[in-house]
Formats: C-alpha cells, sequence, structure tokens
C-alpha cells in the first residue's frame, strides 16, 4: 500500500495570470484526519478543488492510491473514491431531501428503474445518526442553515468515499452537532477511510485531526503533528498562518450599568418559534443570544429586524414604541441585521464593492438623490476605515476573500449611523485574523454607543466578547449569564437546561 492516499507536489494554479497557488505541497497517509489550515484566499479551496476534480494544476504533480492522476471532471474523482463536503452549499432547493443526497447516482433497480426500497435503506445509515429528525420527503427549502450543513455531509458520506474533503463542515453546527458529526468521522478512519478537515475552529482541528498542514499565500508554510497527544503549540500554528503577522488581542470590555436603556423587547412572540421573548440592551452593550440549534436565535433576530412576522409584543427603540411592519421600518428607526448567510443574504455577490457597501445608504438616505462622488466616497471610506482588502472598488464581491466579505457586510450599515444592530454568527467560516478584525469593529461600535445583540454558534465567541448572555430555550428566555462569569462547559449546561458537571 502507497505511503499516502493523496499526494500533491509542488501544486499551482493560475487564475488569469494570478497565482491562487504557488507550489504547494500535500499528503494524506491512510487512514487518518488531516487538518487543511491558512487565511482566506490562501489556497485551500483552490487545492482541495484539484484534488477532487473541479480544477486541473497549472503544474505539479498529484498522485492518488499511488497513481499519478489528473481529474477532468469531479464525477471521475468520485467514481474512483474521492469526494468533498463543501463550504458552499451544492443543494437543490426546490427538491427533497432523499432527492439531493441521491441525485446523479441514484441506485437503479433490475429493470434500469430507480431502486426507492434501496435509497431509503441506505439513506438512514448516515441521517440517522447525524440528523434523525429530518424527513427524506422534506423539502431543502424548509431547513435551517445548520440541517442543511447535516444534509451535505450525509450526502457526500452516502457515496462511500475511500478519501474525503470536508470545507468548513461545522462552520453552522452547535456543539452537539459537532460532536456527533465528530464521532461519525472517528468510525470512518478506524474503518480505513482518510479524510481533509479544514476549518478556522483551532480547538475542533486538536480534537480531530492526526496532523496539520498549514498554507500562506498559496504555498505550504508548515506542518505540525498532533498524534503525540501532548499540548497543541497553538502560537505555532497561528504563526505559520498568519507568517508571524500580529493578531489582535480579543480584549474584554463591559457596558456600565449606568448606560441608558436601548432597546427593549416585552413579551414577543410569533406563536410559531418564538414566546414570551423580553430582553433589554443599553448603550453601548454587547448583549449575546446562546442556545442549542433551532432555539429560536436566528428567528428573535429576523423578528425584530421586521423579517418575520409577529403576534404579540412591544418592541421599544429609545424608549419610542416600535410596530415591526417591515426591514424598512426597522432600518429607518435604527435597526439594522447582519444576516448569517453573506452569499444569499447580506451582499450582491455578482456586483461590485462599491454597490454593496453604500446601497444601504442610497435605498434609505433621506434627502436629494446622493451622486456618484458619494458613492465613491462613502465607498471608499469604508474600505479604508475597516481595511477591506479589493484590488478596487470595483471588484465583484465574488473576488474578496470571506472575512473582508463578512467586514463589508457589517461596514455597509455605518453611514445610516444604527442605534442597534443585530448580528447572527457574524464570524462563522472566516479565519483568525478576520475574526479578530471583524470583533475589532463590533468593539469599536459599542464604545461608540450601538447596542449589539448577537448570536454565534462558537460559543467561545459569546464569552469572550459579550457583557451577558441570554440563553434561548425553546423560544423562550430562560437564563441570563453575566459576561465572564461562564466557561463554554458551564454555558452548554445552560443551554441544556441541566447543572454544570464539577
Amino acid at each position: 500500500m502507497p505511503a499516502y492516499v493523496v499526494e500533491a507536489r509542488q501544486v499551482s494554479k493560475n487564475f488569469g495570470g494570478v497565482p491562487a497557488l504557488a507550489g504547494a505541497d500535500f499528503s494524506c497517509p491512510p487512514g487518518s484526519i488531516v487538518g487543511l489550515l491558512g487565511e482566506n484566499g490562501s489556497g485551500k479551496t483552490t487545492l482541495s478543488r484539484i484534488l477532487t476534480g473541479y480544477y486541473r494544476p497549472s503544474s505539479g504533480t498529484v498522485r492518488y492510491r499511488g497513481e499519478v492522476v489528473s481529474f477532468r471532471t469531479p464525477a471521475e474523482a468520485a467514481r474512483l473514491g474521492i469526494g468533498m463536503v463543501h463550504q458552499n452549499f451544492s443543494l437543490v432547493p426546490d427538491m427533497s431531501v432523499k432527492e439531493n443526497i441521491w441525485l446523479g447516482c441514484e441506485p437503479l433497480g433490475r429493470a434500469g428503474f430507480v431502486n426507492d426500497r434501496r435509497i431509503g435503506r441506505e439513506l438512514r445509515t448516515y441521517l440517522d445518526r447525524l440528523c434523525p429528525w429530518i424527513r427524506p420527503e422534506a423539502k431543502v427549502s424548509s431547513l435551517s442553515p445548520s440541517e442543511l450543513q447535516l444534509v451535505e455531509i450525509v450526502k457526500a458520506l452516502s457515496r462511500n468515499p475511500i478519501f474525503l474533503i470536508l470545507d468548513e463542515p461545522t462552520s453552522a453546527l452547535e456543539r452537539q452537532q459537532v460532536d456527533a458529526v465528530f464521532t461519525l468521522l472517528r468510525d470512518l478512519r478506524r474503518s480505513g477511510r482518510s479524510m481533509v478537515f479544514i476549518s478556522h475552529r483551532l480547538h475542533e482541528v486538536e480534537q480531530i485531526c492526526d496532523s496539520i498542514v498549514v498554507l500562506r499565500n498559496g504555498k505550504t508554510a508548515g506542518t505540525v503533528d498532533l498524534s503525540g497527544g501532548g499540548p497543541v503549540d497553538y502560537d505555532r500554528i497561528v504563526n505559520l498562518i498568519t507568517g508571524n503577522r500580529e493578531i489582535a488581542k480579543e480584549v474584554r470590555r463591559f457596558a456600565e450599568e449606568e448606560r441608558a436603556p436601548l432597546l427593549e423587547v416585552q413579551g414577543l412572540g410569533d406563536g410559531l418559534r418564538l414566546f414570551d421573548v423580553s430582553l433589554r440592551v443599553r448603550e453601548g452593550e454587547i448583549v449575546g443570544i446562546a442556545g442549542l440549534q433551532g432555539q429560536g436565535q436566528e428567528e428573535l433576530l429576523m423578528a425584530l429586524a421586521g423579517f418575520r412576522r409577529t403576534v404579540a409584543g412591544r418592541v421599544a427603540l429609545k424608549g419610542q414604541a416600535l410596530a415591526l411592519h417591515s426591514p424598512r421600518r426597522a432600518i429607518e428607526a435604527g435597526m439594522v441585521v447582519v444576516p448569517g448567510n453573506r452569499q444569499t443574504e447580506g451582499l450582491f455577490m455578482d456586483r461590485p464593492v462599491f454597490y454593496n457597501a453604500t446601497f444601504p445608504a442610497l435605498v434609505h438616505r433621506r434627502g436629494p438623490f446622493p451622486s456618484s462622488r458619494f458613492e465613491r466616497e462613502t465607498s471608499s471610506r469604508l474600505v479604508a476605515d475597516f481595511a477591506i482588502k479589493a484590488s478596487s472598488l470595483g471588484t465583484p464581491v465574488t473576488a474578496l476573500s470571506g472575512g473582508n466579505a463578512q467586514k463589508l457586510v457589517v461596514s455597509k450599515w455605518l453611514p445610516l449611523g444604527p442605534k442597534v444592530l443585530l448580528m447572527s454568527d457574524p464570524a462563522k467560516g472566516i479565519d483568525v485574523q478576520a475574526k479578530a478584525e471583524l470583533y475589532r469593529i463590533v468593539l469599536e461600535l459599542a464604545e461608540k454607543g450601538t447596542g449589539i445583540l448577537l448570536f454565534a454558534s462558537d460559543l467561545h465567541e459569546l464569552i469572550t466578547h459579550c457583557d451577558r448572555i441570554l440563553v434561548l430555550y425553546e423560544g423562550r428566555v430562560v437564563d441570563e449569564v453575566p459576561g465572564g462569569a461562564v466557561d463554554e462547559e458551564g454555558l452548554l449546561s445552560r443551554c441544556l437546561r441541566r447543572e454544570p458537571s464539577a
């Protein structure tokens, strides 16, 4: 048996003369899980797509099970046992879960017709382990982001791959769901499967990976062995990722008690997922929302932003009652939302940076219609103030890294001077440097008096940055924790509504 299931040597890939990979090396031994780390734009996705047949390398060599390969299509790679869980979902919204999972590789019976009985039997193998509550007949469009992620994983595993790449497979998942995925991946590793795990969550990489390969600027910056069981040198890993560039330190700050109430919610309900929710956000305060998947966190933010109809309760902003009839009404009152999916909800991906940066101001600004000079000056200021890396203001958003795109999602609202910022998992899928820069922006806004209501699937983000954390359970606020008064295990225990272990 070859020493490596997959081995890439000096692999390069250019797009229009611009190098996305510049001589990267990578190898994955049989029956192991290798972490692939790097900042957004370091070449991780490009390398993954070369290994799975989506791209062909400009130069270099790829070996699979000892043989030199050059896949022409993903289907060719899949036939040889190579699969991938994509960071951006590849599911068809109008089709069912079952149809999506078997799309293009439906098992056929003797007469050449689709064998529904076999589909159902094989489908439940992984569906029961990761998300047994999801019905195979359910439309994909009805699923939450975390459920979409689990279905994406089931879809890849149903092909029984020998070598599987998982690109940010846990970015939309809650702690318990991550544990279920990891248990399954460990079982697959014991059966001899090989995997690549791409993530920005270093604590998860430590839990599941045998080794780490770090890419930086399209090249292999170094490798780290995690199989010894000793303490992980996080500083070395971060230095490999950033090239010894200093990362902004996470600085805890607490809003002062005497600050005036800004947002007040009493008895809010929608009759479906929210029931009698009451909360308060003071000026300059960051209030976190914690809870297991599907407990009403995102529904609460969407209701306050005017996207979700409510049937009960009262909302006041700076003492003035606010009727949440529409998103426009919430925006005009000074309450805006940063949605959880920047690709479909936060940005116009095919439009340039300047268009996205100025769109809210153009639509909601009072007074005469802004000039092109206004657009140019506003977008230039936002790009400079928030260190958004783009080759020009005319660069399409699709060319930005995840972290720079996410900073654009947040910064585009600032010309309107919002009083309250509603944030839904804003750091999902961005690297350690971009996450630090994003939360620097959030902390600066809070220092200037903006109230922030923050939902994050990563409990560490809530514990690190929030003044108070509210726990939602079945659409109700059931607990409140002062900032800095709980660790991740304790907060998870409160989400589960049980006492933390001693």
